[in-house]
């Protein structure tokens, strides 16, 4: 939804770069919104950032997320 509008923010606001456009292999010349949770350190930039808050940020399960012992 954020593409055509917004030319795709998500990579510019996420900064571990959980989110990022590839190539659509179903349709092709279009690109697809890929998640890289893996990457997300929970900072809820994008529940934030999101223009049409179509994201909604949620605590992972157990709640516990990343654990910063230098804080």
């Amino acid at each position: 939804i954020n593409l055509p509008q917004f030319a795709g923010p998500e990579p510019r606001y996420c900064p571990p770069g959980v989110y990022e456009f590839v190539p659509d292999e179903a349709n092709a010349g279009k690109e697809r919104l890929q998640i890289n949770a893996q990457h997300c350190v929970h900072c809820k930039t994008c529940d934030i950032k999101d223009p049409t808050q179509n994201i909604v940020w949620v605590a992972p399960e157990g709640g516990g997320g990343p654990n910063y012992s230098g804080m």
